[in-house]
């Protein structure tokens, strides 16, 4: 089953948003799959408007981890490729003003580990399933 990504598109001020918890998304070009190689940049395989469902998502569920200050997305039970390096979650820091809007990147569970307790609340809520769950506790997705 193919993840069913909505069409929105930027204000004039190129946010996507506001999500039900009143906070936008923009989206930056160096981690767009366009922008030039950086090694230290994760990219996007995602369209700008896929990147903001994969925030909506997280925001408006709460998935925040305290560990790493931000929010952390998976789509479809993990199904979903969301960077050139297959990483299946995305990371999305706070923002340093709550009224700033927030910026997101893919990322892998070697660099960047979402804590024991967002991942068992995805597995309760159905969000993922038990070999999704296990490979992200080892740092294997």
């Amino acid at each position: 089953m193919s993840y069913k990504f909505p069409s929105v598109k930027l204000n004039k001020q190129g946010l996507f948003g506001p999500t039900q918890r009143k906070h936008y998304y923009k989206p930056v070009t160096y981690h767009n799959k366009s922008a030039n190689n950086n090694l230290h940049k994760t990219k996007w395989v995602l369209k700008q408007n896929e990147q903001y469902e994969a925030f909506r998502v997280s925001d408006e569920a709460v998935w925040h981890c305290d560990k790493n200050c931000g929010l952390f997305s998976i789509l479809n039970k993990g199904e979903v490729i969301q960077g050139s390096n297959d990483e299946r979650l995305s990371f999305f820091p706070t923002p340093n003003n709550s009224i700033d809007a927030w910026h997101g990147y893919p990322v892998d569970t070697s660099q960047y580990e979402p804590s024991t307790e967002l991942v068992d609340r995805w597995f309760e809520e159905a969000i993922i399933d038990e070999r999704i769950r296990i490979k992200i506790l080892k740092a294997q997705l």
